[in-house]
């Protein structure tokens, strides 16, 4: 394989293995075929770019140009971030999404509004924040009700134990990330956000 994609397709398939997705998985979210899928990773085939945009995608990456001059920065960041452990999961993306557009429905149902207030801030920490395992299943025991809530709303009591419940992982997630010792730059990319 020639060098100029050997690192993308060694990260593709780094991050596949990490998310514990396997190649047919990819493929059916990519709209690529297994094989080209396992041609890719194996380095036997050259992968066009519309192929890695879409495995990419796939995989919750972005493939972006930057200027030169600024892959001293990128590297430092990418490197501070892949030093721990957790990774944000798309599975958590989509739960406090979830939990966002719920809010929005129900946010006049807060006795205070700075506590629906405080509800948001946390929600908005933890699209960044990652969750170990542990964490992860108790947002989404925190979830579980929401289906049930449409139909029948949540009294005060619920959606303040809702609230502590999911300012607790906010506050687990703060603390841990402190308390890593892991050197933190002084500059960071945001990554776009979207709903896709």
């Amino acid at each position: 394989m020639a060098y100029k994609t050997e690192h993308i397709t060694r990260q593709i398939r780094a991050t596949r293995e990490a998310m514990k997705m396997s190649q047919r998985e990819l493929s059916a979210r990519s709209g690529l075929t297994q094989s080209h899928i396992s041609h890719i990773e194996r380095g036997t085939m050259e992968p066009g770019l519309s192929s890695l945009v879409d495995v990419a995608r796939a995989l919750g990456l972005e493939i972006v140009l930057a200027p030169k001059k600024l892959m001293p920065a990128i590297r430092t960041t990418l490197e501070s971030s892949s030093v721990t452990t957790d990774t944000l999961t798309s599975d958590q993306r989509k739960l406090v999404r979830r939990l966002e557009r719920w809010l929005s429905k129900v946010r006049d149902k807060f006795a205070v509004t700075s506590d629906a207030d405080a509800f948001k801030d946390n929600l908005a920490l933890l699209r960044h924040l990652p969750l170990p395992a542990d964490e992860l299943e108790r947002l989404k025991d925190v979830t579980e009700h929401l289906d049930r809530w449409q139909t029948d709303p949540p009294t005060r009591q619920e959606l303040s134990e809702l609230a502590r419940a999911v300012r607790q992982l906010r506050n687990s997630a703060v603390h841990r990330d402190r308390n890593d010792a892991v050197p933190r730059p002084a500059y960071a990319l945001d990554e776009e956000d979207d709903d896709a």
